[in-house]
Protein backbone atom coordinates (compact mmCIF):
# COMPACT_ATOMS: atom_id res chain seq x y z
CA UNK A 1 0.00 0.00 0.00
CA UNK A 2 1.31 3.29 -1.01
CA UNK A 3 1.17 6.41 1.29
CA UNK A 4 2.93 9.43 2.42
CA UNK A 5 3.24 9.60 6.13
CA UNK A 6 4.46 13.09 8.29
CA UNK A 7 6.64 11.72 11.48
CA UNK A 8 6.74 14.44 14.00
CA UNK A 9 8.93 13.62 16.88
CA UNK A 10 11.52 16.18 18.12
CA UNK A 11 14.17 13.66 18.66
CA UNK A 12 16.00 12.45 15.47
CA UNK A 13 16.52 9.24 16.35
CA UNK A 14 13.07 8.39 17.11
CA UNK A 15 12.14 10.24 13.69
CA UNK A 16 15.31 8.14 12.34
CA UNK A 17 13.95 4.28 13.24
CA UNK A 18 10.09 5.30 12.33
CA UNK A 19 11.38 6.09 8.76
CA UNK A 20 13.43 3.13 8.65
CA UNK A 21 10.33 0.81 9.40
CA UNK A 22 7.82 3.14 7.05
CA UNK A 23 10.35 3.18 4.20
CA UNK A 24 11.01 -0.40 4.55
CA UNK A 25 6.82 -0.92 4.36
CA UNK A 26 7.25 1.11 1.08
CA UNK A 27 6.21 4.29 2.54
CA UNK A 28 6.85 7.84 1.79
CA UNK A 29 8.23 10.06 4.41
CA UNK A 30 7.79 13.51 5.64
CA UNK A 31 9.82 14.89 8.46
CA UNK A 32 9.40 17.24 11.40
CA UNK A 33 10.99 18.08 14.77
CA UNK A 34 7.95 20.42 16.54
CA UNK A 35 4.65 21.33 16.03
CA UNK A 36 4.41 24.53 13.90
CA UNK A 37 6.71 22.97 11.68
CA UNK A 38 4.21 19.70 11.19
CA UNK A 39 1.09 21.86 10.77
CA UNK A 40 2.98 23.71 7.91
CA UNK A 41 4.21 20.45 6.25
CA UNK A 42 0.74 18.99 7.06
CA UNK A 43 -1.21 21.91 4.66
CA UNK A 44 1.42 22.54 2.14
CA UNK A 45 2.16 18.59 1.89
CA UNK A 46 -1.28 16.89 2.58
CA UNK A 47 0.36 13.93 3.91
CA UNK A 48 -2.07 10.57 3.57
CA UNK A 49 -1.34 9.81 7.71
CA UNK A 50 0.91 12.09 10.88
CA UNK A 51 2.68 10.13 13.61
CA UNK A 52 2.47 12.91 16.18
CA UNK A 53 4.58 12.75 19.39
CA UNK A 54 2.72 13.74 22.74
CA UNK A 55 5.65 15.73 23.99
CA UNK A 56 7.22 18.46 21.62
CA UNK A 57 9.44 21.53 21.99
CA UNK A 58 6.90 24.51 21.19
CA UNK A 59 3.22 22.61 21.81
CA UNK A 60 1.53 19.69 22.68
CA UNK A 61 0.53 16.75 20.10
CA UNK A 62 -2.75 17.59 21.09
CA UNK A 63 -2.85 20.75 20.44
CA UNK A 64 -1.28 20.10 16.91
CA UNK A 65 -4.25 17.93 16.44
CA UNK A 66 -6.89 20.66 17.68
CA UNK A 67 -5.15 22.86 14.91
CA UNK A 68 -5.07 19.91 12.27
CA UNK A 69 -9.05 19.92 12.98
CA UNK A 70 -9.63 23.60 12.81
CA UNK A 71 -8.25 23.97 9.34
CA UNK A 72 -10.45 22.62 6.52
CA UNK A 73 -6.90 21.67 4.49
CA UNK A 74 -6.08 18.91 6.89
CA UNK A 75 -9.45 18.07 9.51
CA UNK A 76 -9.45 14.93 7.34
CA UNK A 77 -6.12 13.63 7.62
CA UNK A 78 -5.76 10.63 9.87
CA UNK A 79 -3.70 11.17 13.04
CA UNK A 80 -1.98 8.81 15.51
CA UNK A 81 -0.28 9.98 18.42
CA UNK A 82 1.69 8.53 21.00
CA UNK A 83 3.70 9.13 24.58
CA UNK A 84 5.86 7.66 26.77
CA UNK A 85 4.08 8.87 29.53
CA UNK A 86 0.26 8.19 28.51
CA UNK A 87 -2.28 7.69 30.74
CA UNK A 88 -6.43 7.52 30.67
CA UNK A 89 -7.07 11.21 30.22
CA UNK A 90 -4.77 11.96 28.12
CA UNK A 91 -5.52 9.40 25.77
CA UNK A 92 -9.28 10.58 26.09
CA UNK A 93 -8.61 13.78 25.78
CA UNK A 94 -6.71 13.42 22.45
CA UNK A 95 -10.00 11.62 21.43
CA UNK A 96 -11.82 14.13 21.83
CA UNK A 97 -9.43 16.68 20.10
CA UNK A 98 -9.96 14.65 16.94
CA UNK A 99 -6.85 12.15 17.12
CA UNK A 100 -7.80 8.39 15.70
CA UNK A 101 -5.62 6.58 18.08
CA UNK A 102 -3.23 7.32 21.32
CA UNK A 103 -0.66 4.84 21.16
CA UNK A 104 1.81 4.12 24.01
CA UNK A 105 5.80 3.80 23.74
CA UNK A 106 7.17 1.71 22.76
CA UNK A 107 5.20 1.16 20.63
CA UNK A 108 4.23 -2.24 18.93
CA UNK A 109 5.47 -2.77 15.71
CA UNK A 110 2.70 -5.02 14.31
CA UNK A 111 0.05 -2.92 15.92
CA UNK A 112 1.16 0.16 14.41
CA UNK A 113 1.37 -1.04 11.17
CA UNK A 114 -1.72 -2.52 11.06
CA UNK A 115 -3.63 0.73 12.66
CA UNK A 116 -1.74 2.65 10.10
CA UNK A 117 -3.19 0.24 7.46
CA UNK A 118 -6.41 0.54 8.61
CA UNK A 119 -6.06 4.41 8.49
CA UNK A 120 -4.67 4.77 4.91
CA UNK A 121 -7.72 2.01 3.64
CA UNK A 122 -10.36 3.95 5.65
CA UNK A 123 -9.15 7.43 4.04
CA UNK A 124 -9.31 5.95 0.61
CA UNK A 125 -12.28 4.60 1.24
CA UNK A 126 -13.27 7.99 2.24
CA UNK A 127 -12.46 9.87 -0.81
CA UNK A 128 -13.91 7.15 -3.02
CA UNK A 129 -17.17 8.15 -1.88
CA UNK A 130 -16.53 12.10 -2.58
CA UNK A 131 -19.02 13.95 -4.92
CA UNK A 132 -16.99 14.39 -8.26
CA UNK A 133 -15.64 17.93 -9.10
CA UNK A 134 -18.79 20.18 -10.25
CA UNK A 135 -21.27 18.24 -8.20
CA UNK A 136 -22.39 20.12 -4.75
CA UNK A 137 -20.90 19.15 -1.14
CA UNK A 138 -23.49 18.17 1.64
CA UNK A 139 -23.11 20.76 4.12
CA UNK A 140 -21.53 19.60 7.54
CA UNK A 141 -20.38 16.50 5.86
CA UNK A 142 -16.70 17.19 6.31
CA UNK A 143 -17.06 18.08 9.68
CA UNK A 144 -14.62 17.46 12.77
CA UNK A 145 -15.72 14.35 14.50
CA UNK A 146 -19.02 14.87 17.19
CA UNK A 147 -19.57 13.50 20.36
CA UNK A 148 -22.52 11.46 18.68
CA UNK A 149 -24.60 11.30 15.92
CA UNK A 150 -28.77 10.82 16.28
CA UNK A 151 -30.31 7.55 15.23
CA UNK A 152 -27.08 5.35 14.81
CA UNK A 153 -27.56 1.74 15.09
CA UNK A 154 -25.21 -0.81 16.89
CA UNK A 155 -25.70 -4.66 16.80
CA UNK A 156 -23.65 -6.25 19.10
CA UNK A 157 -22.95 -9.86 17.94
CA UNK A 158 -22.30 -12.19 20.77
CA UNK A 159 -23.19 -15.87 21.78
CA UNK A 160 -24.03 -15.19 25.00
CA UNK A 161 -27.16 -13.69 26.13
CA UNK A 162 -25.82 -12.34 29.45
CA UNK A 163 -22.54 -11.19 28.51
CA UNK A 164 -24.20 -9.66 25.64
CA UNK A 165 -26.72 -7.63 27.62
CA UNK A 166 -24.14 -6.24 30.03
CA UNK A 167 -22.03 -4.76 26.77
CA UNK A 168 -25.22 -3.63 25.54
CA UNK A 169 -26.43 -1.65 28.71
CA UNK A 170 -22.53 0.15 28.96
CA UNK A 171 -22.46 1.25 25.88
CA UNK A 172 -26.16 2.84 26.17
CA UNK A 173 -24.93 4.60 29.17
CA UNK A 174 -22.24 6.05 27.18
CA UNK A 175 -24.03 6.61 24.14
CA UNK A 176 -28.22 7.13 25.10
CA UNK A 177 -29.00 7.75 21.91
CA UNK A 178 -27.70 5.07 20.13
CA UNK A 179 -30.12 2.14 19.11
CA UNK A 180 -28.20 -1.44 20.23
CA UNK A 181 -29.62 -4.54 19.66
CA UNK A 182 -27.80 -7.94 19.49
CA UNK A 183 -28.01 -11.24 17.58
CA UNK A 184 -25.63 -14.44 17.19
CA UNK A 185 -23.23 -14.56 14.64
CA UNK A 186 -25.83 -16.81 12.76
CA UNK A 187 -28.56 -14.47 13.16
CA UNK A 188 -26.48 -11.61 11.43
CA UNK A 189 -24.82 -13.59 8.89
CA UNK A 190 -28.51 -15.18 7.52
CA UNK A 191 -29.76 -11.11 7.67
CA UNK A 192 -31.70 -10.73 4.35
CA UNK A 193 -31.56 -7.43 2.34
CA UNK A 194 -34.96 -6.39 3.41
CA UNK A 195 -33.89 -6.32 7.45
CA UNK A 196 -32.50 -3.30 8.47
CA UNK A 197 -28.74 -3.15 8.78
CA UNK A 198 -27.19 -1.15 11.54
CA UNK A 199 -24.25 1.11 11.07
CA UNK A 200 -21.76 -0.80 12.67
CA UNK A 201 -21.38 -4.31 13.80
CA UNK A 202 -19.25 -5.03 17.62
CA UNK A 203 -17.81 -8.45 17.47
CA UNK A 204 -17.76 -9.61 21.37
CA UNK A 205 -14.47 -11.35 22.60
CA UNK A 206 -16.55 -14.98 23.30
CA UNK A 207 -17.37 -14.76 19.11
CA UNK A 208 -13.47 -14.13 18.42
CA UNK A 209 -12.30 -16.62 20.47
CA UNK A 210 -14.92 -19.41 19.65
CA UNK A 211 -14.93 -18.74 15.96
CA UNK A 212 -11.72 -16.81 15.65
CA UNK A 213 -10.73 -13.35 13.22
CA UNK A 214 -12.53 -15.25 10.19
CA UNK A 215 -16.11 -13.64 11.32
CA UNK A 216 -14.82 -10.09 9.98
CA UNK A 217 -14.05 -11.30 5.98
CA UNK A 218 -17.68 -13.61 6.76
CA UNK A 219 -19.31 -10.52 7.72
CA UNK A 220 -17.24 -8.03 5.25
CA UNK A 221 -17.76 -10.51 2.07
CA UNK A 222 -21.43 -10.26 2.39
CA UNK A 223 -23.30 -8.08 0.40
CA UNK A 224 -26.27 -7.28 3.01
CA UNK A 225 -23.51 -6.91 6.16
CA UNK A 226 -20.65 -5.43 4.31
CA UNK A 227 -21.74 -1.65 4.15
CA UNK A 228 -21.77 -1.63 7.99
CA UNK A 229 -19.07 -0.60 9.77
CA UNK A 230 -17.16 -3.33 11.38
CA UNK A 231 -15.67 -3.19 15.41
CA UNK A 232 -14.10 -6.05 17.54
CA UNK A 233 -13.83 -6.26 21.23
CA UNK A 234 -10.98 -8.63 22.59
CA UNK A 235 -9.28 -9.59 25.81
CA UNK A 236 -6.89 -7.63 27.21
CA UNK A 237 -3.29 -7.34 25.64
CA UNK A 238 -4.01 -9.31 22.35
CA UNK A 239 -2.59 -6.33 20.51
CA UNK A 240 -0.79 -8.90 17.73
CA UNK A 241 -4.57 -9.84 17.08
CA UNK A 242 -5.74 -6.52 17.23
CA UNK A 243 -3.45 -6.03 14.26
CA UNK A 244 -4.81 -9.51 12.53
CA UNK A 245 -7.99 -8.15 12.58
CA UNK A 246 -7.17 -4.18 11.48
CA UNK A 247 -5.69 -5.88 8.09
CA UNK A 248 -9.03 -8.36 7.93
CA UNK A 249 -10.96 -4.80 7.73
CA UNK A 250 -12.30 -4.01 10.93
CA UNK A 251 -12.03 -0.59 11.96
CA UNK A 252 -11.73 0.14 15.35
CA UNK A 253 -10.08 -2.70 18.00
CA UNK A 254 -11.43 -2.06 21.80
CA UNK A 255 -9.88 -3.98 24.32
CA UNK A 256 -11.85 -5.63 27.77
CA UNK A 257 -12.32 -4.78 30.21
CA UNK A 258 -14.69 -2.00 28.24
CA UNK A 259 -14.15 1.38 28.94
CA UNK A 260 -17.20 3.19 28.37
CA UNK A 261 -15.97 6.26 27.68
CA UNK A 262 -13.38 5.80 25.49
CA UNK A 263 -15.28 3.59 23.72
CA UNK A 264 -18.04 6.23 23.47
CA UNK A 265 -15.64 8.64 21.80
CA UNK A 266 -13.69 6.31 19.11
CA UNK A 267 -17.17 4.38 17.61
CA UNK A 268 -19.11 7.83 17.61
CA UNK A 269 -15.66 8.90 15.13
CA UNK A 270 -16.29 6.22 12.95
CA UNK A 271 -19.98 6.24 13.06
CA UNK A 272 -19.98 9.85 12.36
CA UNK A 273 -17.67 9.13 9.13
CA UNK A 274 -19.60 6.33 8.18
CA UNK A 275 -22.79 8.76 8.29
CA UNK A 276 -20.98 10.96 6.02
CA UNK A 277 -19.73 9.14 3.67
CA UNK A 278 -23.88 7.52 3.32
CA UNK A 279 -24.92 11.15 2.61
CA UNK A 280 -22.20 11.94 0.01
CA UNK A 281 -23.30 8.42 -1.55
CA UNK A 282 -27.09 9.85 -1.09
CA UNK A 283 -26.27 12.99 -2.57
CA UNK A 284 -24.12 11.54 -5.79
CA UNK A 285 -27.24 9.08 -6.32
CA UNK A 286 -29.64 11.99 -5.94
CA UNK A 287 -27.58 14.18 -8.52
CA UNK A 288 -27.30 11.69 -11.05
CA UNK A 289 -31.10 10.86 -10.81
CA UNK A 290 -31.63 14.34 -11.74
CA UNK A 291 -29.23 14.61 -14.73
CA UNK A 292 -31.48 11.73 -16.27
CA UNK A 293 -34.97 13.15 -15.52
CA UNK A 294 -36.89 15.44 -17.17
CA UNK A 295 -37.49 18.39 -14.08
CA UNK A 296 -41.18 18.76 -14.74
CA UNK A 297 -42.75 15.12 -15.87
CA UNK A 298 -39.68 13.19 -13.54
CA UNK A 299 -39.50 11.06 -16.11
CA UNK A 300 -35.91 10.04 -17.62
CA UNK A 301 -34.95 12.80 -20.13
CA UNK A 302 -33.16 12.25 -23.69
CA UNK A 303 -29.85 11.54 -22.18
CA UNK A 304 -31.12 9.10 -20.55
CA UNK A 305 -33.01 7.42 -23.42
CA UNK A 306 -30.14 7.47 -25.54
CA UNK A 307 -28.12 5.63 -23.38
CA UNK A 308 -30.60 2.64 -22.40
CA UNK A 309 -31.52 2.52 -26.42
CA UNK A 310 -27.49 1.63 -26.43
CA UNK A 311 -27.62 -1.24 -23.89
CA UNK A 312 -30.78 -2.32 -26.14
CA UNK A 313 -29.04 -2.55 -29.54
CA UNK A 314 -26.09 -4.05 -27.75
CA UNK A 315 -28.80 -6.82 -26.39
CA UNK A 316 -30.21 -7.21 -29.92
CA UNK A 317 -26.69 -7.60 -31.54
CA UNK A 318 -26.02 -10.38 -28.96
CA UNK A 319 -28.71 -12.09 -29.42
CA UNK A 320 -30.26 -11.42 -25.50
CA UNK A 321 -33.17 -9.74 -26.97
CA UNK A 322 -35.21 -11.11 -30.09
CA UNK A 323 -37.18 -8.27 -30.60
CA UNK A 324 -37.57 -4.32 -29.50
CA UNK A 325 -39.97 -2.23 -29.59
CA UNK A 326 -39.99 1.71 -30.08
CA UNK A 327 -43.50 4.20 -29.53
CA UNK A 328 -43.06 7.68 -30.65
CA UNK A 329 -45.97 9.45 -28.65
CA UNK A 330 -47.27 12.82 -29.29
CA UNK A 331 -50.29 15.07 -27.41
CA UNK A 332 -52.78 15.86 -29.85
CA UNK A 333 -53.41 19.71 -30.36
CA UNK A 334 -51.46 20.74 -27.20
CA UNK A 335 -50.48 24.19 -28.54
CA UNK A 336 -54.10 25.53 -28.19
CA UNK A 337 -53.81 24.26 -24.14
CA UNK A 338 -50.73 26.79 -24.00
CA UNK A 339 -52.45 29.68 -25.89
CA UNK A 340 -55.89 29.65 -24.30
CA UNK A 341 -54.76 28.53 -21.04
CA UNK A 342 -50.84 29.82 -20.46
CA UNK A 343 -47.84 27.74 -19.79
CA UNK A 344 -48.41 27.01 -16.23
CA UNK A 345 -51.73 25.11 -17.41
CA UNK A 346 -49.80 23.12 -20.02
CA UNK A 347 -46.65 22.30 -17.40
CA UNK A 348 -49.95 20.57 -15.33
CA UNK A 349 -51.54 19.19 -18.53
CA UNK A 350 -47.98 17.51 -19.22
CA UNK A 351 -47.17 16.14 -15.60
CA UNK A 352 -51.19 14.27 -15.56
CA UNK A 353 -50.34 12.62 -19.03
CA UNK A 354 -47.05 11.08 -17.98
CA UNK A 355 -48.38 9.94 -14.87
CA UNK A 356 -51.37 8.29 -16.78
CA UNK A 357 -48.70 7.19 -19.33
CA UNK A 358 -46.64 5.49 -16.72
CA UNK A 359 -49.59 3.33 -14.97
CA UNK A 360 -50.36 2.11 -18.54
CA UNK A 361 -46.79 0.45 -18.98
CA UNK A 362 -44.98 -2.66 -17.84
CA UNK A 363 -42.12 -2.65 -15.33
CA UNK A 364 -39.67 -3.29 -18.00
CA UNK A 365 -40.85 -0.35 -20.19
CA UNK A 366 -38.84 3.00 -20.60
CA UNK A 367 -40.90 5.93 -20.60
CA UNK A 368 -38.96 9.04 -21.70
CA UNK A 369 -40.01 12.70 -22.31
CA UNK A 370 -38.40 13.25 -25.70
CA UNK A 371 -38.92 17.00 -26.03
CA UNK A 372 -42.22 19.68 -25.80
CA UNK A 373 -45.20 17.75 -25.85
CA UNK A 374 -43.27 14.08 -27.40
CA UNK A 375 -42.30 11.32 -25.32
CA UNK A 376 -40.97 8.08 -26.36
CA UNK A 377 -41.09 4.57 -24.89
CA UNK A 378 -38.43 1.74 -25.20
CA UNK A 379 -39.99 -1.63 -24.88
CA UNK A 380 -37.03 -4.42 -24.50
CA UNK A 381 -38.81 -7.97 -25.66
CA UNK A 382 -42.00 -6.47 -27.31
CA UNK A 383 -43.55 -7.45 -30.23
CA UNK A 384 -45.38 -5.87 -32.40
CA UNK A 385 -48.51 -7.52 -31.03
CA UNK A 386 -47.89 -6.62 -27.23
CA UNK A 387 -46.55 -2.75 -28.32
CA UNK A 388 -49.79 -2.43 -30.10
CA UNK A 389 -51.84 -3.60 -27.23
CA UNK A 390 -49.62 -1.22 -24.68
CA UNK A 391 -50.11 1.92 -27.60
CA UNK A 392 -54.04 1.16 -27.04
CA UNK A 393 -53.86 1.50 -23.56
CA UNK A 394 -52.28 4.51 -23.17
CA UNK A 395 -54.66 5.91 -25.79
CA UNK A 396 -57.35 5.02 -23.42
CA UNK A 397 -56.07 6.16 -20.46
CA UNK A 398 -55.23 9.40 -21.56
CA UNK A 399 -58.24 10.26 -22.94
CA UNK A 400 -60.59 8.43 -20.67
CA UNK A 401 -61.16 11.12 -18.34
CA UNK A 402 -61.11 15.45 -18.90
CA UNK A 403 -58.16 17.31 -17.12
CA UNK A 404 -59.11 20.29 -15.15
CA UNK A 405 -57.56 23.59 -15.11
CA UNK A 406 -56.65 24.95 -12.33
CA UNK A 407 -58.27 28.20 -11.09
CA UNK A 408 -61.37 27.51 -13.82
CA UNK A 409 -64.20 25.29 -14.15
CA UNK A 410 -62.37 24.20 -18.18
CA UNK A 411 -62.39 20.28 -18.47
CA UNK A 412 -60.40 19.75 -21.43
CA UNK A 413 -60.22 16.37 -22.96
CA UNK A 414 -56.71 15.40 -24.53
CA UNK A 415 -55.66 12.61 -26.80
CA UNK A 416 -52.48 11.13 -28.34
CA UNK A 417 -51.21 10.12 -31.45
CA UNK A 418 -48.71 7.17 -31.30
CA UNK A 419 -46.10 5.98 -33.56
CA UNK A 420 -45.10 2.42 -32.86
CA UNK A 421 -41.68 0.23 -34.68
CA UNK A 422 -40.59 -2.97 -34.06
CA UNK A 423 -37.46 -4.69 -34.45
CA UNK A 424 -37.82 -8.27 -34.84
CA UNK A 425 -34.18 -9.79 -36.17
CA UNK A 426 -30.45 -9.29 -34.63
CA UNK A 427 -29.50 -5.87 -35.41
CA UNK A 428 -26.21 -5.66 -37.04
CA UNK A 429 -25.73 -1.92 -37.58
CA UNK A 430 -24.07 0.31 -35.54
CA UNK A 431 -26.16 1.66 -31.96
CA UNK A 432 -26.48 5.07 -33.00
CA UNK A 433 -27.72 3.95 -36.48
CA UNK A 434 -30.13 1.73 -34.68
CA UNK A 435 -31.78 4.27 -32.41
CA UNK A 436 -32.08 6.33 -35.57
CA UNK A 437 -33.44 3.88 -37.90
CA UNK A 438 -35.80 2.88 -35.23
CA UNK A 439 -37.46 5.89 -33.68
CA UNK A 440 -37.21 7.38 -37.07
CA UNK A 441 -39.54 4.43 -38.39
CA UNK A 442 -41.51 5.53 -35.58
CA UNK A 443 -41.71 8.98 -36.18
CA UNK A 444 -43.03 8.30 -39.27
CA UNK A 445 -45.73 5.98 -38.02
CA UNK A 446 -46.93 8.86 -35.64
CA UNK A 447 -47.03 11.53 -38.63
CA UNK A 448 -49.63 8.55 -40.39
CA UNK A 449 -51.63 8.85 -37.17
CA UNK A 450 -51.69 12.02 -37.13
CA UNK A 451 -53.01 12.58 -40.64
CA UNK A 452 -55.34 9.63 -39.82
CA UNK A 453 -57.58 11.72 -37.66
CA UNK A 454 -55.58 12.21 -34.31
CA UNK A 455 -55.95 9.87 -31.54
CA UNK A 456 -55.18 6.41 -33.01
CA UNK A 457 -52.11 4.24 -33.21
CA UNK A 458 -50.24 3.23 -36.82
CA UNK A 459 -47.61 0.30 -36.85
CA UNK A 460 -43.98 0.72 -38.70
CA UNK A 461 -41.40 -2.04 -38.97
CA UNK A 462 -38.18 -1.83 -39.35
CA UNK A 463 -36.47 -4.80 -41.90
CA UNK A 464 -33.18 -7.05 -40.77
CA UNK A 465 -30.34 -5.54 -41.07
Amino acid sequence: MSGRILIVDDLSINRTILRAKLQAACYDCLLADCGQQAIALAQNERPDLILLDYRLPDMDGIDVCQVLRANTATRDIPVLLFSATADRQQRLRALQMGADDFLSKPLDDSYLMGRIRSLLRAQTHRAGAALPVGLPSVSGMADGARPFMQQSRLTVICNSATTCAGFCTELRQAMPDMSCTCLSLQQALRLDSGAAMPDMFLVSPDVILQKGLQVIPDLLSRNQTRQAELCVMLPEGQELLGAMALDLGAREVLHQPLDAEEAHLRLAKILHQKQGRDALQQAFETQLDQAVRDPLTGLFNRRYLGAQMARVAADLQSGVLSDCAVLVIDLDHFKTVNDRFGHNAGDDVLTEVARRMRAALRNTDILARYGGEEFVVVMPGADSAAARRVALRICRVVHARPYVVAGSDVALQLSVSIGVAVQHAAFKGGMSDFAKAIVGKADDALRAAKRGGRNRVVTGQIAAA
